[in-house]
């Protein structure tokens, strides 16, 4: 109800305007064309509507024109918000009949001949058909403005980024024979060599749920995230940030380090999903740097 209030004082607002402007002549004109529809605020409470308003008799030529003008540029102004709006459907993977931005604006404006076959109430009425058309396309940009503000959001609480710029993988999710207890045990994360004090980043935005050590972990990092996830950072050589503060994607939590049960300078990284750990490469995705198997180099891990 309040949608359709609006649309129709914003209708009866162009209508208003464009009926001021063949009173006043060639300044009212200017000020009708040099105004943008956006702009204008819809009075409380609603104007009458085209059919109950009184129109002149014999507006002049210039006046015509200048309404066919200003009629031209708001179907522009309408072709545009269709073509944005089609394409932020499309990116942000809406349904795109659901907007209907692809539906043409009405089309209008003096024939080949003489001005006067193209009627004030003839601009009168485009002008309002298309004053409501621009307000349905600003309402739709305004919902799909905050679906992507949404999934920006989301995308930015993933844990996607990697927790140490270089390095390389030297142990992967799943069983595994355990470096130091030589026995086939499940590693529920992701080990990256890098040299100590490396800086290790968190992988999205999150809150830090626990800062401090743990047996086995040594100096370890969790961050809590969006729908369930957290992510853990371990074996630091040192924390940088305290329970409860918010950190962002990329921003220095720890350094790495060698603490508790490792054999060297690594992180070893988590992605628990309702306290259940998965697989941290279903989020990190291909490794940026190398594996230890084109490595060859050092297999620290813990």
């Amino acid at each position: 109800m309040h949608h359709l209030d609006r649309s129709k004082a914003l209708r009866g607002q162009v209508i208003l305007l464009a009926l001021g402007a063949c009173a006043l002549g060639g300044g009212g004109i200017g000020f009708l064309t040099g105004q943008s529809l956006t702009r204008i605020e819809p009075p409380a409470p609603p104007p009458a509507s085209a059919s109950t308003l009184s129109i002149p008799a014999n507006p002049s030529t210039d006046e015509i024109n200048a309404l066919a003008a200003r009629l031209g540029e708001m179907q522009a102004e309408l072709l545009r918000l269709n073509a944005l709006g089609a394409r932020l459907v499309q990116m942000s993977g809406l349904d795109a009949e659901e907007f209907d931005f692809d539906r043409p604006p009405p089309q209008g404006g003096p024939a080949e001949g003489p001005v006067r076959d193209y009627t004030i109430k003839e601009l009168v009425s485009e002008l309002g058909s298309v004053a409501s058309l621009i307000d349905d396309r600003q309402r739709k940009l305004g919902v799909i403005e905050g679906v992507v503000m949404e999934q920006g959001l989301k995308a930015q609480a993933l844990p996607t980024n990697w927790p140490v710029a270089s390095g390389y993988i030297t142990s992967n999710f799943g069983y595994r024979i355990h470096p130091t207890r030589k026995v086939r045990l499940f590693h529920s994360g992701v080990d990256f060599a890098s040299p100590r004090g490396t800086p290790i980043a968190a992988a999205a935005d999150g809150v830090v749920e626990f800062s401090g050590r743990r047996n086995g972990y040594g100096w370890v990092v969790d961050i809590r995230h969006m729908d369930g996830l957290i992510t853990r950072y371990a074996h630091n050589s040192k924390n940088l940030v305290e329970v409860g503060q918010m950190v962002r994607r990329g921003q220095k939590i720890a350094t790495v380090g060698s603490s508790g049960v490792a054999t060297g300078p690594h992180v070893h990284f988590e992605v628990l999903k309702d306290g259940e750990p998965v697989d941290p490469m279903a989020y990190l995705g291909k490794t940026p740097k190398r594996t230890l198997a084109d490595a060859g180099a050092d297999q620290s891990g813990g």
